[in-house]
């Protein structure tokens, strides 16, 4: 009989060891990347961002807009959504069924405008008017006007000057990152991006048309000369490599930083989420498993 249980108990024990060397995987949904896959930026993501625990291993899913992301989360395709930090806020201050999980420190990344690379004098004064906004404060107004409380307030609408006999940039927007590139719930363009654009095109002297494409479709809509400007590229400051920004597309000073992505999650059922105990528990089973 004690041979027996001794046999169980080395059984049970040999199972625990093995779940605890087992690898976890965890998946995370993100804006597809312009300039990379998805293998490729999972492995840079993982070497950048991920904690240095070799049971870990981190999957990245690019999906073409916001909304695809929301509906894969909630359908359990991925783990987590990851956002820069003002959007994650405009999330889950919009949608009550989402908590943050994580906040991951980057070394500076930036939002700036995209052109074809034959389109150097347009990005070019584009890069003059955002220096001139930052210089007078009317970037750090616009700022606090529509992202300082996001999803809490509703932006308040933008008029575009019209200039008789001045030439039109198409600009394009996406609304895939709200607020600071938002769109009503009528699909019309409206809030942070709209203002900025505004701003530009008073500072130039041009008239601005605005179109709608999804995130995925920015490239092509440059490429393919339906749009002269599209209003966000995401960039890694300081970053030889750029994911976001392929080859034949240049990009402007940059409009808007920051240096926090978030982790979103569906809220779990536990009372309150925040009361397990990380102390005697595997801090990582938190994150792939509940």
């Amino acid at each position: 009989m004690r041979k027996l249980i001794f046999s169980f108990a080395l059984i049970l024990g040999l199972c625990a060891l093995s779940y605890g060397l087992e690898k976890r995987v965890i998946v995370l949904g993100m804006l597809e990347k312009l300039n990379s896959t998805e293998e490729a930026f999972s492995q840079e993501w993982q070497k950048s961002f991920a904690p240095n625990n070799e049971l870990l291993e981190v999957r990245v899913k690019f999906y073409p807009n916001l909304n695809a992301l929301q509906m894969a989360l909630n359908a359990g395709e991925i783990k987590h959504i990851v956002l820069p930090e003002v959007t994650a806020e405009y999330l889950m201050n919009q949608n009550p069924e989402y908590e943050s999980v994580l906040v991951l420190h980057s070394k500076g990344m930036g939002l700036a405008f995209g052109f074809r690379a034959d389109s150097e004098g347009l990005r070019d004064s584009f890069s003059r008017a955002i220096t001139s906004m930052r210089d007078d404060w009317t970037l750090s107004a616009l700022e606090g006007m529509y992202l300082a409380r996001p999803g809490l307030n509703p932006p308040k609408p933008v008029e575009f000057q019209k200039f008789d006999g001045a030439g039109t940039v198409r600009a394009a927007v996406t609304g895939d990152i709200p607020p600071v590139d938002y769109m009503a719930d009528d699909g019309t363009p409206a809030g942070f991006s709209t203002a900025v654009l505004a701003e530009i095109g008073k500072r130039l002297g041009v008239n601005i048309e605005l179109m709608n494409i999804e995130s995925a479709a920015r490239s092509s809509a440059l490429a393919s000369g339906r749009a002269d400007v599209v209003f966000w590229y995401e960039v890694v400051k300081g970053a030889q490599n750029q994911p976001d920004i392929p080859e034949g597309v240049i990009v402007s000073e940059t409009y808007y930083d920051w240096e926090k992505f978030i982790h979103l999650r569906k809220k779990v059922d536990t009372g309150n989420s925040w009361s397990w105990n990380i102390f005697n528990t595997d801090f990582l089973d938190f994150y792939i498993h509940n």
